[in-house]
């Protein structure tokens, strides 16, 4: 038998509804030389009986058929000592990916001898209509993945840093899982032009907010970069994007529980970090004094703004002859263009001070300043970022624009709550 090419590990639980598109687009992927392990984690619904009759007309499906629930991690950490690929990689049962995917991700890899090789994602959100693009992050030459699913890795290289799963975390396992094989890649390349398409399926906002302080898997991943990292540079870069994470949750966060829990969270990982360093897409009003304790931190944010959420309730008037903009290209920005295209606002372009990024989801990005500096003034924008929601206002108040007649952003002020 020959080696397979790639080795697709697929952990199944509860997924009936979204299985077969799964499948559907692993087994007619153009790169034919690759094995699907599918791994049954005591699923009680019927996904068990789709594997078992798509594994009936595609011999290249193997499944794992656990007996009891294990969780994620023993599911992913069986099929990878399974796998007999040159190269590895997940899917999640209710994505999936392009039908030439793992072709073009195979070949970089072969080309650029890479142990890590990724693509982009296309998201899409219950709520919207269609997938929007989201570019994964790169600062200079460090690559920054924060889904473990958009890539394949070498199999020699995962066995050789015995890199695995932990199986006693609950949540972020995936990007402790991750931040370790990126620090120990020695080659990581992309691919632009193929895509996985994650479907964010709706937890619930007190879900996420929960499970981001509960997570043992960001503790995990802070003591490694600590042991890990000796550049400071890089460290910071980690740092942030994890750190930033946490306060980005904590600014989201509606329930005071929540905000109360996050903020302890937040502060002592801030504590406990390896380098001082500038923190990155924070609000400029949280000072380094206010990270002395969660209790200064929670205050102050508390009495600058909580979340007024979101782009479900943007209302413009008057856009009539106006150009329109949108201000960030995000997340955050994929938000606010999902309710324009709604409402059938027609948007002119992207407004994002990232001089590298020149289109986002089919619109061209131009830089704030030359909008700006426009004397006809014959454009509304849209703020799209709630972290410099209160910034980005000043500098369009100082460009003589009001809010409301000519700009909108996400937030409302609010007092602290006692």
């Amino acid at each position: 038998m020959k080696i397979p090419k790639v080795s697709v590990i697929v952990p199944v639980y509860n997924v009936e509804p979204y299985l077969r598109r799964c499948l559907d687009s692993l087994v007619n992927q153009t790169l034919k030389g690759i094995e699907i392990i599918c791994i049954n984690d005591c699923s009680p619904d019927n996904s068990l009986a789709i594997l078992e009759e798509y594994a009936e007309k595609d011999e290249r499906i193997k499944i794992i058929d656990f007996k009891k629930n294990q969780g994620v991690s023993i599911a992913r950490n069986t099929g990878m000592e399974m796998a007999k690929g040159e190269y590895i990689g997940m899917v999640d049962p209710d994505d999936y990916v392009d039908l030439d995917y793992y072709e073009k991700l195979y070949l970089k890899a072969k080309e650029k001898n890479s142990d890590i090789t990724y693509a982009n994602q296309k998201r899409k959100k219950p709520e919207q209509n269609k997938e929007y693009v989201q570019p994964v992050k790169k600062f200079g030459k460090l690559h920054i993945l924060s889904l473990h699913f958009l890539a394949i890795y070498k199999t020699d290289f995962l066995h050789s840093h015995s890199l695995k799963y932990p199986e006693k975390i609950k949540y972020n396992e995936d990007l402790f899982f991750l931040v370790q094989a990126q620090f120990f890649a020695n080659k990581i390349e992309f691919v632009n032009d193929t895509f996985y398409h994650y479907i964010k399926r709706n937890n619930g906002a007190s879900f996420i907010h929960e499970n981001m302080y509960k997570s043992g898997g960001i503790p995990l991943i802070l003591d490694f970069i600590n042991k890990k990292y000796t550049d400071n540079e890089e460290y910071g870069c980690i740092f942030d994007f994890f750190w930033n994470t946490i306060i980005n949750q904590l600014l989201n966060a509606e329930e005071y529980e929540h905000r109360q829990k996050l903020a302890k969270f937040a502060i002592d990982m801030y504590k406990k970090r390896k380098y001082k360093g500038t923190f990155r897409n924070i609000p400029k009003f949280i000072q380094e004094s206010d990270l002395e304790n969660a209790e200064t931190l929670l205050k102050k944010i508390n009495d600058n703004f909580l979340n007024a959420n979101t782009y479900k309730n943007l209302n413009i008037e008057n856009l009539q002859n106006r150009k329109l903009y949108i201000w960030g290209a995000g997340l955050n920005g994929i938000d606010a263009l999902a309710q324009c295209e709604k409402n059938e606002w027609k948007v002119e372009a992207f407004l994002d001070s990232n001089r590298n990024l020149t289109e986002f989801n089919g619109y061209k990005v131009i830089s704030p300043q030359n909008v700006l500096s426009d004397s006809a003034k014959d454009y509304f924008i849209i703020i799209s970022s709630r972290i410099y929601a209160t910034e980005i206002a000043q500098t369009c108040e100082q460009a003589g624009l009001k809010e409301g007649e000519d700009f909108w952003k996400p937030f409302t002020l609010r007092k602290s709550q006692t």
